[in-house]
């Protein structure tokens, strides 16, 4: 339930309980009344009555003249009471309910209401000397009456009143949130990259306005942030790709006076011979890095390498059939099907020579490889599944940032530099495809590509 339909239920409950509270305070304050001077006039009706002219001269009322009053009379020695004078019209009296003296004694300057058709209100009275009790009646079904259609007008009027205060609460509630809604719109727009956009500002002095300054100092504070990061990227980058294309030129010359020096092999001593060997493998290994970084700064600053569509079924049995060749006895088996992929093979073959790379350092000799390609209606898929120690499931998800190793002693006799993952990763994401890790059925590592399949 979102905070304005919870402010408006409240608003709503509130209304409905302050509208039937005065409705019920209305509803008996007019009954106390009504009551009140009903009750007042039987008083006086039995005590002004003349019992005795009643009794010894009855005269029949006109038929068209109502009485509200009906007297009756109760002498001393007797247990039933004597209908004197009926209420209603003289063409029609009223039944009068037969009292007897205990129950006109409970009535005794009280009034009262007793049950009978129709229902009467009733008071007894003592008069003259001999102290007879007289009882004045008149009929309330009239006032239950009216009562209870005020009772329904009341309840329907709370009723409106609730339904017109929460329709007026809710557009009030609308009109309030309507900066708050601004606000989510702009900073959804802002997640997505908008940094130069900014909340709407709210009405000075008020919550919102105080909200709304306190999101735009953020903002403003964010930004300036993304901007130092992001320019420092940019001169880290701009740095690395002029360091590794700096590092190429004297890598080259150093190799080939490598390459010169062991070509007179003969004349050099065992010590000479491993530091020419060790030198030669050390600058084909610092060769390697900046190629990475140098595809990575690449890919980076968006310079796309050149698209064709090319053959990805001859590049997979190309570097897997090296690694079957060239491995340590590994059984390579693969599943290929024909695919082409529109892109840049040189960066595809990046992918697979890291792929490759990484069971050949990582797994142990002999451990069974199988590498299956295929493909549907709108993409291909390969899957590689090794019997190597596989990478835990806690750490899946940061091997592919760049210079991060799962031997923590950052040894050298694995060759790494923590740039492999990094790589596919980024060459895959580039092609506007997915790249999962996981287990294989053998217990080791599973990659699994996914990209656009060619025409």
């Amino acid at each position: 339930m979102t905070l304005r339909t919870k402010i408006t239920a409240l608003t709503a409950l509130l209304i409905f309980i302050a509208t039937a509270l005065l409705g019920a305070i209305a509803f008996w304050t007019t009954r106390t009344i009504q009551y009140d001077a009903l009750d007042r006039g039987l008083i006086a009706a039995a005590r002004d009555a003349r019992t005795k002219s009643l009794q010894d001269n009855p005269r029949p009322l006109p038929s068209d003249v109502y009485l509200p009053y009906a007297i009756s009379l109760i002498r001393p020695g007797d247990t039933q009471a004597q209908l004197l004078r009926p209420a209603g019209f003289g063409s029609s009296p009223l039944p009068f309910p037969a009292l007897t003296r205990e129950q006109a004694l409970m009535f005794m300057d009280t009034p009262g209401s007793v049950a009978f058709t129709p229902e009467y209100r009733l008071v007894t009275v003592e008069s003259g000397p001999n102290r007879s009790l007289v009882i004045a009646g008149t009929p309330i079904d009239e006032l239950k009456r009216g009562l209870a259609r005020l009772t329904l007008l009341l309840g329907i009027g709370v009723l409106i009143v609730t339904a017109l205060g929460s329709l007026i609460a809710w557009l009030f509630v609308r009109r309030l949130f309507r900066p708050v809604d601004e606000m989510v719109v702009a900073a959804e727009e802002i997640s997505q990259g908008n940094t130069h956009l900014r909340v709407p500002d709210a009405p000075a002095g008020t919550e919102l306005g105080v909200l709304s300054d306190a999101l735009n100092t953020m903002i403003e504070s964010l930004t300036a942030s993304l901007t130092a990061v992001e320019a420092s990227e940019l001169r880290l980058r701009g740095f690395v790709s002029d360091a590794s294309h700096e590092i190429r030129t004297p890598l080259t010359v150093i190799r080939g006076y490598v390459e010169l020096l062991q070509g007179q092999r003969a004349d050099a001593s065992e010590l000479e011979a491993r530091a020419l060997d060790r030198i030669e493998s050390e600058s084909r290994r610092l060769e390697n890095l900046v190629t990475q970084l140098l595809l990575l700064e690449r890919i980076d600053s968006g310079n796309s390498a050149a698209q064709e569509e090319f053959d990805l079924t001859a590049l997979v049995r190309e570097y897997f059939g090296d690694l079957t060749d060239l491995g340590d006895g590994r059984p390579v088996t693969m599943s290929l099907e024909s695919a082409n992929v529109a892109g840049s093979s040189d960066q595809w073959r990046q992918v697979l020579a890291n792929i490759t790379q990484n069971i050949t350092r990582y797994t142990p000799a002999g451990s069974a490889v199988h590498v299956e390609l295929t493909t549907c209606e709108t993409d291909v898929v390969l899957t590689v599944d090794d019997s190597g120690p596989g990478i835990p499931a806690d750490k899946r998800s940061s091997v592919t940032q760049r210079f991060t190793r799962l031997d923590e002693s950052r040894s050298s006799t694995t060759g790494g530099f923590g740039l492999g993952m990094s790589i596919i990763a980024a060459v895959v994401e580039t092609h506007h495809g997915s790249l999962e890790l996981g287990e294989s059925t053998s217990g080791g590592l599973r990659i699994r590509i996914t990209a656009p399949r060619g025409r």
